[in-house]
């Protein structure tokens, strides 16, 4: 006879097995939102350096030229062809025949002088030798939110050939403040922005714009220079469409302002461009795409014209944004902690 021995068994029961995977769900359903938090928080932290890079970048512009660059070059048909010669389209008198932004005139000074060689700033710049440089997507011009502009184009001609069309970009300059739909829906009579007034800015940068250090009377600290606008379909804070034909997307771009086909005099400034009419990510009605619109929530960031960079909270108080947005206003601003 044999004496029997009970052996016991190692491993889990089912019990213990389903108990264990409850907490490991539980643990990963913790970690997963800390571990977005954390990439959203880099990707913050990526355009904001880019937004310092393209401040900076004009700050060496200012030092070379005497003076920033231009929001965007604007010379009409009529003058263009009086002026140069160059075969003006029927109808595209009044259409502006330049374009060329602040971003490509800051090629030089983001290392991308390759790209700017490649850029004609004497052609319109719709004109085909543009349209090459004109899509390359280049990225201190791209935040790492704005997806969409990572994937998109800006579209102004799919009938022609090659289509035309420009690299989107997710920073546009300040134009300055202004009004509108924001205080008095549905009476554009005292509609003063870069789409309806361009020439009008109080911010330092608009339509052929020279704008000089000395020009800042209020301070570079206390004056805008960069903001943030995610490309793609406009939305309001809830999340529903408010963009209005035939402008339902931002339409965001590094290198120029470019006439519409249908309404060759209109010079889309909101391309390369933003006003303060609106609160950041807080557009709401017409005119919402020369606002910012930022990827980050309820967050936008800013670079000023000294070359910090800063973040604002949709909340904002309106006048004091519009303040910043001024370059001369010699407004007294308080209640913001940088």
């Amino acid at each position: 006879m044999h004496p029997t021995h009970n052996k016991k068994r190692s491993g889990f029961t089912l019990v213990e097995l389903l108990v264990v995977i409850a907490i490991i769900g539980v643990l990963i359903g913790m970690l997963i939102p800390a571990v977005q938090a954390v990439r959203a928080a880099a990707r913050r932290t990526s355009c904001k350096n880019n937004l310092r890079q393209l401040a900076l970048a004009m700050h060496n512009y200012e030092s070379a030229y005497g003076k920033f660059p231009p929001g965007y070059s604007h010379m009409s048909g009529a003058e263009y062809a009086a002026t140069t010669g160059y075969t003006v389209q029927p109808g595209y008198e009044g259409a502006n025949h330049l374009g060329q932004a602040w971003g490509a005139h800051s090629l030089p000074f983001v290392e991308q002088n390759a790209v700017h060689e490649r850029i004609d700033f004497r052609l319109p710049g719709f004109d085909p030798v543009n349209l090459s440089p004109a899509n390359e997507q280049i990225n201190v011009f791209l935040c790492p939110s704005d997806s969409w502009s990572f994937k998109n184009k800006v579209v102004r001609n799919e009938a022609s050939n090659p289509i035309e069309q420009y690299a989107a970009a997710s920073y546009c300059a300040n134009w300055g403040p202004a009004s509108g739909a924001a205080d008095t829906p549905n009476d554009p009579s005292d509609d003063w922005n870069l789409d309806a007034t361009p020439d009008q800015s109080r911010g330092p940068f608009f339509r052929n714009s020279r704008t000089k250090f000395t020009s800042i009377k209020d301070g570079t600290s206390s004056t805008l220079c960069l903001g943030e606008r995610t490309n793609g379909p406009i939305v309001d804070v809830n999340g529903n469409p408010v963009g209005v034909p035939p402008h339902p997307n931002f339409e965001n771009v590094w290198f120029a302002a470019i006439r519409d086909i249908d309404d060759p005099e209109d010079d889309h400034g909101h391309m390369v461009l933003f006003d303060a009419e609106y609160a950041p990510n807080r557009a709401f009605g017409p005119g919402a795409d020369r606002g910012v619109s930022a990827p980050h929530g309820p967050l936008a960031q800013f670079a000023f014209m000294d070359g910090s960079v800063h973040t604002f909270n949709t909340s904002i108080d309106i006048e004091v944004y519009r303040a910043l947005a001024s370059m001369a206003g010699f407004e007294v601003i308080s209640g913001l902690d940088f």
